[in-house]
């Protein structure tokens, strides 16, 4: 009896638009029947994007059996139901997984794009995709994420094991398709069992190209140009990075493996046997520990314990690289305590690429292109000389002011164009010079003012060869009780003062304080954002910038729960900036300086101080980039609205005006200085009249 009146209380949660759209959704994957089918299923999962190494293919299988009960297929109410289940498992700690899940399932992830992440949908796959066979593939995936892990490319660069298991499920890592390659190598399945063209064109319908540079791999053939060129894959040396190489991930393998069986296997007629052999006989992988030869490669040095893979699983072997001890060398500062001893949970350390992925999908403005003067008309010269015509010299009949004057009949000599000019003195002579002071010592009074402005602030000993320099971003603390303060202003203190482990220590008893005189699980957002904010801050001062960058990716969840236009939410950009800069990525910290650019001046405007500082840092960005132009636009910009707010002697002036004078002189932006070696006087074109007298001349006498 069909199912038309049993609706899931799931679509109680549905509003009818969002139960309209996932009905089209179903039907567009389903049978004329309206019967979904597991190969369907799976087909709309993939697409969607909900399998990965988490949400494996034998998770997706057992949702699709649990849902249709009794029954091979499923209708609409059971695929809502289904839906539901697969919500839970992808989004086990949300309080409403199926409005995650709708947002995943309604949004077309390929929507503007004119390729497909399907795999090609023949008779392999669809055998593949069939129940018995993933019951098969189920009993190898330990074996599979063992490939995984022995081929990443993070372990082979770092010529040991630093990604684990865990790592790479809660990250969804793959291994690129040449690593793959030598995987399939190691293993004696090339050129025994296929060869290389078999071997490209089962990778290519395992995972089709998604954009134009995947398609260039395939087209230029680089998967056959590597088998030709690497004669060392049994090492497993690092490789060069190719833009558009695809990454396979865990269902991937599977059914790359699952696919060169049903193929090349001829000796066998089951299919499912063929998958059997394929993973036990010919790949000598098993149930249980045993891996075969294609992954017992050494690399460095090997580890045996998986608890020291990962910095997910064990943040005491990423804590021990550090210099946990000494914290300021050059000054002879020394921490009172181990790092190690505070640090309770370790954040987790991301990568670059992961970074730079974060900052896309935030939509983080990119680095702005060059911009490039183009001449009117550049060579060859096409277009004819431009020719600016003379101006016509001035009629003295028309203008009185230009008429011939008098002749001097004084006998004084006239003045000529030699007398106008005063030259300076020669070197050498006794005429005494006026003192030579800056502008800032004219407002200042007739006392000793060499403390207040040495030197150094004067610029007169500024070295080009240091370059210019951020400003630190203040994390103000908010209103507080009055126990919680004095917890807050003994962190700030402890760390002026270079005691790390005191401050994380005194930061974290106030969070826990405030805690429990609240009542409270968690703080509010503008709260936590601050704690969360000064730990980063903390980890800077003291030089680890992996876990300094490591925290602001993790605050970065904090930042989210703020409001739209709140001005707090360029924090963690500017954070995340500064790490960046001082590990030597210029251009991913012009990127985060660039997203607090437009929030603050969304929020707070243009002419603040908050905003003055961003500029400085942009500045100190480009000139990182070789961009002299536009560094000392930005520094410029800075420095009026510092001097406009916080006046011409306040430190973050000066520090712009520093700023400013090192790219002039490094990047030879200023005219070169030169002493006048003479003065022109000017002649003033309209000479005031003589007086007229007020009475008449004497001796004349009026007539009557």
């Amino acid at each position: 009896m069909e199912e038309t009146q049993n609706t899931s209380y799931y679509s109680l949660t549905l509003k009818s638009s969002e139960e309209a759209r996932l009905e089209q959704v179903f039907r567009s994957h389903c049978s004329v029947s309206n019967k979904m089918t597991l190969y369907d299923f799976i087909i709309l999962s993939i697409e969607k994007r909900v399998v990965s190494n988490i949400c494996t293919l034998t998770t997706i299988s057992s949702i699709f059996t649990q849902a249709a009960g009794d029954k091979p297929n499923l209708n609409k109410s059971r695929f809502f139901f289904a839906i539901t289940l697969l919500a839970r498992v992808l989004f086990p700690e949300e309080l409403s997984p199926v409005e995650q899940m709708l947002t995943q399932i309604l949004v077309d992830p390929m929507a503007g794009s004119s390729q497909t992440n399907l795999p090609r949908q023949d008779d392999i796959t669809k055998s593949v995709f069939s129940e018995k066979i993933i019951r098969i593939l189920d009993n190898y995936h330990h074996a599979c994420f063992q490939i995984l892990q022995v081929y990443n490319t993070h372990n082979i660069q770092n010529r040991r094991r630093t990604v684990g298991i865990k790592q790479i499920k809660q990250k969804n890592l793959g291994i690129t398709a040449r690593n793959f390659l030598r995987y399939c190598r190691n293993s004696n399945l090339i050129p025994h069992l296929l060869n290389i063209e078999t071997f490209a064109d089962c990778m290519k319908a395992t995972v089709p190209p998604q954009d134009r540079e995947e398609q260039l791999f395939y087209d230029n053939s680089l998967i056959i140009k590597c088998y030709e060129t690497d004669n060392n894959f049994f090492e497993l040396l690092p490789l060069e990075q190719i833009i558009g190489e695809p990454e396979l991930r865990l269902y991937h393998v599977m059914l790359m493996m699952s696919r060169i069986a049903l193929d090349c296997i001829k000796d066998v007629q089951d299919l499912t046997e063929k998958v059997r052999v394929m993973f036990a006989d010919k790949l000598k992988l098993t149930e249980e520990f045993d891996y075969g030869p294609g992954c017992n490669i050494q690399y460095g040095e090997e580890n045996y314990s998986d608890a020291s893979f990962s910095s997910v699983e064990d943040h005491d072997q990423i804590l021990a690289n550090y210099e946990n001890k000494v914290i300021i060398s050059q000054k002879g500062l020394r921490d009172d305590r181990d790092l190690l001893e505070v640090i309770k949970v370790a954040p987790v350390i991301p990568t670059i690429d992961e970074v730079a992925k974060i900052l896309d999908d935030d939509r983080v403005p990119n680095v702005p292109p060059i911009q490039q003067n183009i001449p009117e008309n550049p060579p060859p010269y096409a277009l004819p000389p431009k020719l600016f015509p003379l101006p016509i010299p001035p009629d003295p009949k028309a203008d009185k002011r230009l008429a011939p004057q008098r002749q001097n009949r004084t006998g004084k000599k006239e003045e000529t164009a030699a007398d106008r000019l005063k030259f300076a003195p020669m070197p050498g002579s006794f005429l005494p010079k006026l003192p030579e002071v800056t502008r800032s010592e004219k407002f200042l009074p007739l006392r000793n003012t060499s403390n207040l402005y040495p030197d150094t602030v004067k610029k007169t000993l500024c070295n080009p060869g240091i370059q210019p320099c951020l400003i630190r971003e203040i994390f103000l603390p908010p209103a507080s009780p009055k126990e919680i303060n004095t917890l807050i202003e003994s962190a700030i203190v402890f760390q002026n003062n270079c005691n790390f482990s005191m401050a994380l220590v005194s930061l974290d008893n106030a969070k826990s304080k405030w805690l429990e005189l609240e009542k409270i699980e968690t703080l509010k957002a503008e709260i936590d954002l601050y704690f969360e904010l000064t730990r980063g801050a903390i980890y800077e001062s003291c030089e680890k910038d992996g876990l300094a960058l490591a925290q602001y990716v993790s605050t970065k969840l904090i930042s989210d729960r703020l409001a739209f236009n709140h001005p707090d939410r360029a924090l963690v950009y500017c954070g995340l900036g500064s790490v960046l800069h001082h590990s030597e990525h210029s251009d991913l910290s012009l990127r985060c300086y660039l997203m607090a650019k437009k929030i603050r001046e969304r929020t707070l405007g243009g002419n603040t101080i908050d905003t003055a500082t961003v500029y400085n840092n942009i500045g100190v960005c480009f000139n990182e980039l070789g961009r002299f132009q536009e560094a000392y636009i930005y520094f410029e910009l800075a420095e009026a609205i510092f001097d406009a707010l916080l006046g011409p002697h306040h430190t973050r002036t000066l520090t712009v005006r520093q700023n400013i004078e090192r790219i002039k002189r490094e990047s030879m932006l200023s005219n070169p200085e030169f002493q006048v070696l003479w003065s022109k006087q000017l002649v003033d074109p309209f000479p005031k009249g003589k007086k007229k007298g007020k009475g008449k001349k004497k001796g004349k006498k009026s007539k009557k």
